[in-house]
């Protein structure tokens, strides 16, 4: 299978003066900061990951100095190894890494806690529901989610395997059509292990038409701080406006460290939560 990729914005490491940054072999966007120095790990549900830098930013000036951070932002299924106390492999790259703070969704958490593996969680954000991302001007006039019954509309999905969250929510959202949940269970286009990478790639680069994705990455694709000119246009339909995800938070089991604690506790501060909303999250 050919990879595709985007022009991402690094987030790190762009003050460090030797990089290797070579697409298509030596290249990792979802794991970042420095592991040997950090003084705070986090795993986290990947599709926030444009919020991360300013927040940890805001956070760094709550406490008067820097932290050194180091995060994962990937489907939870995919960092679950390092909560369960397993290294992770990234290509020829294993990291073993004891995570302080878990940042997931409701019933991913809720195993964890059942097993044990993290205290308490509590929620401290939602999205904002789900949009369909065409390419820029819309070129085949897609209105809503009627017109990806078309047959010549390839739909693009993430995996309903690797990533369940995000395609049951996407599909939730698609089904007040019918036919159309049928149609995408049949020949819709799926991503492998990270969509909030894969499938605007694809879309970038013409091999898909169109993917159900949430409305904050539209936010992200079309934000001058990160992207000179919107990458993607996007169309609003009142059932993808009704689906809602919560994003919750929990320490660790056994974390008694100071600094996790606080870094909780900003993250259900009104700070954090204006942070989240400026990057089209739920105000």
């Amino acid at each position: 299978m050919k990879t595709y990729t985007l022009p991402w914005p690094l987030d790190a490491g762009r003050g460090v003066p030797d990089q290797l940054y070579l697409p298509g072999s030596n290249l990792v966007y979802d794991l970042h900061g420095d592991p040997c120095g950090a003084e705070l790990r986090i795993v986290m549900e990947g599709n926030q990951f444009m919020v991360i830098p300013e927040l940890l930013e805001r956070f760094s000036a709550r406490l008067g100095r820097r932290v050194e951070v180091f995060y994962v932002t990937l489907p939870p299924g995919r960092f679950l190894p390092l909560i369960e106390g397993r290294p992770l492999a990234v290509g020829n790259l294993i990291l073993s890494l004891d995570p302080q703070v878990v940042m997931g969704p409701p019933e991913f958490m809720q195993r964890l806690l059942q097993k044990g593996l993290i205290q308490e969680p509590r929620t401290f954000t939602r999205n904002r529901g789900v949009v369909l991302v065409v390419p820029r001007g819309n070129p085949l006039g897609i209105r809503g989610p009627e017109d990806l019954l078309r047959p010549e509309i390839r739909v693009a999905i993430s995996n309903p395997e690797t990533e369940t969250q995000s395609y049951r929510t996407y599909l939730q959202a698609l089904s007040v059509v019918p036919g159309l949940r049928e149609k995408i269970e049949r020949e819709a286009i799926t991503g492998r292990l990270v969509h909030h990478r894969e499938i605007p790639a694809l879309i970038y680069h013409g091999e898909a038409d169109v993917a159900p994705l949430y409305y904050h990455f539209v936010r992200y694709y079309q934000d001058p701080r990160f992207f000179p000119e919107p990458l993607f246009d996007y169309v609003e339909f009142p059932a993808g406006q009704r689906v809602r995800n919560e994003y919750q938070v929990a320490l660790r089991a056994g974390v008694e460290e100071d600094l996790p604690r606080r870094f909780r506790d900003f993250l259900l501060s009104e700070e954090a939560r204006r942070i989240y909303a400026s990057y089209g999250f739920e105000a």
